[in-house]
């Protein structure tokens, strides 16, 4: 007997003839992309619909349904008129001519006859297919699915990553039942969706088997949540679950329906198989739209981050404004209840511990930026994870729901519920700041995108912080240069016949220049005495023979500090000799001398001849190169600076013949005591020093009247 000979018109027949059969190949055999690029290219031809293969199963469909009197005559008579595709669904999406459909759309798949079973099935698939919204998505397959099984309520769980790279299922949306028709919200507790763990509930074991779950009765099940049937009030009775797979078999998510109506209420293995089959479709609809919803999101940030790495590389001049940018630049990304950011050094000490330099902190509500006090800044709790983060270059995410804790509370009364901290880099990988975003909104926490968006913007946050320093540096380097150049300029070193003068000259004693009485008045003294004064308090203290000062090296240091001096009316040399000698008379006359080591006294007498070392107006002077050099620190730091600077010259360094041990400790001594003579620390320190001077006789014999503790309370 001959095969029959199979031929195009022979199979078109057959396919004509048999749709319920091209219907079921279809659904099983076709990938859902060919579909789409069929429907493409139906659209594209313009070509009546009622003509084409596989498509004229959705006309059919309306047109069976109108022989059942789902739809009138009319309505049959509109869909043939529709030439294409793009026709036939504005037709079927007319909200004037949908209402009847609706009614049948609300029927189950048990209510309709084996044609009108494949072509609903078919059209819910369409009806999903098109669909690259990821929320109205959802809402599409739990109507569909709640349509095509007859369950009364059904939920629809994604997957998700944390940011340990833990799997949890994220709630995405709860259908319920309404005379007025299904009703799709938002499944959330507290503003915050339900996330369950995998292997946690009938979901999470769905989720962690890749095994359908069937329950006759949930609450006789120990694996059923009870608590969510509480909180809503809904008594959940039959329960189907069942995973939802991608194309390569991987689990995106868990569906469930419940309480099957009418007939036993429970849910039949022709159920099952409806719902398996259809979750097929909406894994690879699910994986499309989010593909789809993450490269439009990458494509938007990636727009915005070249904008903001725009604006953050056009302000490159001073670090105050580019912070200020960076802040609303990152509200923009993440929106967020608070940012902070926070600026970083490294300390100097062997621990090599940070501290923070500055901190500003916008709250978004007022779009206020404020710049925080050291205090407010360690009461905040927030602060220590961003300690951490700078001392780990690590990111740090905290959630007090996920990690089940309570929320912290600042002294302000205010609820921290999630923190992301994110170091930012310079590019020597060195940490110089950290940003750190405070309650998402929504209550929400913050995911894996936000931690790599943020992660990018700080690697342009660090590059821009990274280049503004180095000009404020640039900057502060030249008007350095402009300072001592100036001082270079104006004065010159003692000259040899100067100083050879000095060291020929006699030494005077105290008592004849008055240095061990209190009514001392520097008047008395020609110009040259005041010199000679210095040498004598260097004598009679035996720091000439102690520390083996060479006697020209004395005169030099002494004569060039003179000429550093400015003449002006009272910062001048003479002042500085009132402060040597009243510094000589509390060691020599005074209680401490016995308290003190001879490091500490010299210390104390070379700091109080150089403590006002050139001072000049202008510092207090806007835009002038010390003003600029010196605007973010007290002025005491520029005498500081020129006192080291005439000891780093051979020819006038005093403590020339110190060990290394020894010259560190004096040079820090020396610093620290010119340094707090800086009125702002006396005036906050003067309740503690007019305690000490109310006091009959002060015991200076405890070890915190030492000269480093007197003189870090700025009492010296």
């Amino acid at each position: 007997m001959s095969k029959k000979k199979l031929t195009k018109d022979w199979v078109g027949n057959y396919l004509k003839n048999n749709p319920s059969f091209l219907t079921d190949f279809v659904v099983k055999n076709v990938p859902l992309t060919m579909l789409l690029e069929w429907r493409k290219d139906k659209e594209t031809r313009k070509s009546n619909v009622a003509k084409d293969g596989v498509f004229s199963g959705a006309v059919k469909s309306i047109q069976k349904m109108s022989k059942s009197q789902a739809l009138p005559d009319l309505a049959v008579a509109e869909v043939g008129q529709r030439k294409t595709i793009s026709d036939l669904k504005e037709f079927i999406e007319d909200p004037e001519k949908k209402e009847s459909r609706q009614l049948q759309r609300k029927k189950t798949m048990g209510e309709l006859t084996g044609p009108q079973q494949e072509d609903l099935f078919f059209e819910l698939i369409l009806d999903i297919a098109h669909e690259l919204a990821v929320d109205a998505l959802c809402n599409k397959i739990l109507s569909n699915v709640a349509m095509l099984t007859g369950s009364d309520r059904c939920s629809l769980f994604l997957v998700r990553v944390s940011g340990k790279g833990q799997q949890f299922l994220e709630s995405k949306l709860f259908e319920s039942s309404d005379p007025a028709g299904r009703i799709c919200t938002p499944m959330q507790e507290g503003g915050i969706s339900v996330q369950i763990p995998f292997g946690k509930g009938i979901a999470g074991l769905v989720a962690q088997t890749k095994k359908p779950v069937n329950v006759v009765d949930a609450h006789k099940d120990e694996r059923f949540n009870t608590e969510i049937d509480r909180k809503t009030g809904y008594r959940t009775k039959s329960l189907l679950t069942m995973p939802v797979f991608n194309f390569e078999g991987s689990v995106i998510g868990v569906a469930q329906i419940m309480n099957k109506q009418g007939g036993d209420e429970v849910f039949s293995k022709q159920d099952e198989w409806i719902f398996e089959k259809f979750l097929v479709f909406c894994g690879i609809s699910l994986t499309n739209a989010e593909l789809f919803g993450l490269s439009l999101s990458e494509f938007k940030m990636n727009k915005l981050l070249l904008v903001l790495t725009k604006g953050i590389f056009a302000e490159q001049t001073k670090l105050d404004s580019l912070t200020r940018r960076i802040m609303l630049d990152i509200h923009s990304i993440i929106s967020c209840d608070r940012c902070i950011m926070y600026l970083v050094n490294f300390t100097a000490s062997v621990e090599q511990d940070v501290e923070i330099t500055k901190a500003y902190d916008l709250t978004v509500s007022d779009k206020t930026i404020l710049n925080p006090s050291d205090d407010a800044l360690k009461k905040f709790p927030a602060t220590n994870f961003a300690l951490q983060v700078a001392r780990t270059g690590e990111s740090h995410e905290f959630d007090a729901k996920n990690q089940e804790v309570e929320p912290l509370v600042s002294d302000t009364g205010y609820e921290i519920r999630s923190v992301m901290s994110m170091p930012v880099l310079d590019t020597h990988k060195h940490v110089v700041g950290v940003v750190q975003l405070i309650n998402k909104f929504n209550n929400e926490a913050f995911n894996p995108s936000d931690i790599k968006t943020i992660a990018t913007f700080a690697l342009f946050c660090g590059l821009g912080i990274y280049n503004c320093r180095l000009y404020e540096s640039m900057v502060k380097m030249i008007a350095r240069q402009k300072v001592n150049l100036d001082v270079l300029s104006y004065y010159a070193a003692a000259s040899d016949s100067e100083t050879s003068d000095l060291v020929s000259s006699t030494v005077l004693k105290s008592q004849k220049l008055k240095l061990t009485a209190l009514d001392f008045f520097d008047s008395s003294l020609s110009d040259s005495e005041t010199a000679k004064a210095i040498i004598t308090i260097f004598t009679e203290l035996n720091f000439i023979e102690h520390f083996r000062i060479q006697t020209d090296i004395l005169c030099r240091w002494i004569l060039s500090v003179k000429k550093n001096y400015r003449p002006y009316p009272y910062h001048n040399w003479r002042h500085a000799v009132n402060v040597v000698q009243m510094m000589f008379y509390c060691i020599t006359v005074g209680d401490v001398k016995s308290v003190l080591s001879e490091l500490e006294k010299f210390a104390l007498i070379v700091a109080s001849v150089c403590h006002d070392l050139d001072y000049r107006p202008e510092i207090f002077r806007i835009k002038q190169p010390l003003q600029m050099l010196y605007s973010l620190q007290s002025v005491e730091h520029h005498y500081a600076d020129q006192c080291i600077m005439l000891l780093n010259h051979e020819k006038t360094n005093v403590f020339h013949s110190l060990g290394t041990d020894e010259y560190r400790v004096v040079l820090e001594l020396l610093e620290s005591c010119i340094l707090s003579a800086d009125l702002t620390d006396f005036t906050k320190n003067i309740k503690s020093f007019q305690d000490i001077v109310s006091k009959e006789k002060v015991n200076w014999t405890v070890d915190q009247s030492t000269l480093t503790e007197v003189n870090a309370n700025g009492w010296l």
